[in-house]
């Protein structure tokens, strides 16, 4: 049976050559020497913004206990851009898009795995096949849609809107909140003639973009029978928007926008729309239900996660179809997001030999309760996959260099 724990750190202790080791909770680095040519000692990451600030909490942790002057940094910047940085992959060189292969963070993190096109480039022997790596998955999450029609509630007495009326707001094609197929669904929602619809929407390369048109292209595709339903080719994280949406970089933006925005509707993680009280809209999962994450509740997300057949053996191993979304469950939620951080197999890059090993030691963090189990307190919750025979917990302990 695999499991993501295997897939995860523990499989990827043999592939990371460069660097030292040791316990997440006992960080002992190599003895830096401070000579001119010797970087720093840090560790610094860009990527998805879902888990941004458990990452800023372990790294403050990490600096805390480190007896050596030290700095990790992490740009909440988006999964699409930190997979960019990542890679070395488009990056600009003298207004040609070039993949130079050379990485601009020392470790990348998305909410969605790395496509397979790239997998096969970069890391399955490809020609770029230099910049190899290993995908670890650390954490499940879910992105729900919210908005801020006033007086309107989250929970049972509150907005409930099907896959395909979401595709037309999205898509421009609904722009106020008093359309009849709006009303139709809600009979009981009281706006104002023609109350106009603020969208919002990600900017660049998003998991949330990615999650959410995967939901609403499996749920109510275009077809000639359905001309107003999801397109095929907007099912991906970067998208053509109609003019008439906002532009809401990060989750943080959005939840702004949302907050700042009379009558719109926008998405984002969970865990940041809950944070920001705002009122979180019901959907339907899988199995026809309406329901919001928080009565899904971790159970339900969990459940989005059990089947693990499409899992790679190893880590470095092609994840590009592990997808949770509308999985069967009157209780699931539809939206579910494994979240990742990138490394490569070879990390001697990173020319200070003490940055290696704490890059490592960062790494288990995320697998270690001292660590990542904190981050409950800061509205990011660690969720469990299970498939009744393991599960990631929150407390798994050592996974690198066992």
């Amino acid at each position: 049976m695999v499991n993501f724990r295997t897939v995860g750190l523990s499989s990827a202790a043999f592939l990371l050559s460069g660097g030292g080791s040791g316990p997440a909770g006992s960080v002992r680095l190599a003895a830096a020497q401070s000579t001119d040519d010797m970087e720093p000692l840090g560790v610094h990451g860009s990527g998805t913004t879902n888990p941004s600030k458990c990452f800023w909490h372990i790294m403050a942790k990490l600096e805390e206990q480190i007896k050596l002057p030290s700095r990790l940094t992490y740009r909440a910047v988006g999964s699409g851009t930190g997979q960019k940085e990542f890679l070395g992959k488009g990056i600009d060189v003298n207004g040609t898009s070039t993949n130079t292969l050379i990485p601009y963070n020392n470790f990348g993190a998305g909410d969605i795995p790395i496509s397979r096109e790239d997998w096969i480039e970069f890391g399955g022997g490809g020609e770029n096949k230099g910049a190899s790596f290993v995908q670890l998955p650390f954490v499940l999450s879910a992105v729900g849609f919210f908005h801020s029609i006033p007086g309107v509630p989250t929970g049972e007495r509150g907005l409930n809107m099907t896959a395909c009326l979401l595709s037309r707001i999205f898509q421009a094609d609904i722009t106020t909140w008093d359309h009849p197929d709006i009303l139709a669904e809600n009979p009981g929602l009281n706006v104002a003639e023609n109350y106009p619809i603020f969208v919002g929407r990600r900017v660049k390369g998003s998991s949330s973009t990615y999650s959410i048109t995967y939901y609403l292209y499996d749920q109510c595709p275009k077809t000639d029978a359905n001309p107003k339903g999801w397109p095929l080719d907007k099912r991906k994280k970067e998208i053509e928007w109609p003019a008439s949406t906002y532009p809401c970089d990060g989750s943080g933006l959005m939840s702004r926008c949302l907050q700042e925005n009379e009558g719109a509707i926008g998405y984002v993680d969970v865990a940041h729309g809950h944070q920001s009280l705002l009122p979180e809209i019901r959907v339907k999962n899988g199995d026809g239900f309406f329901l919001t994450s928080k009565e899904a509740g971790d159970e339900g997300i969990q459940d989005a996660a059990k089947d693990l057949s499409k899992v790679p053996s190893s880590a470095d191993g092609d994840f590009s179809q592990v997808a949770y979304y509308n999985e069967p469950g009157p209780n699931t939620w539809p939206i579910a997001l494994v979240s990742y951080i990138y490394i490569r197999k070879d990390i001697s890059f990173i020319k200070n030999p003490a940055s290696r090993t704490l890059l490592k030691a960062f790494a288990r963090s995320l697998y270690d309760p001292l660590y990542i189990g904190e981050s409950d307190n800061l509205s990011w919750k660690q969720i469990c996959l299970s498939d009744g025979n393991y599960s990631i917990r929150c407390n798994l302990g050592r996974c690198v260099d066992d």
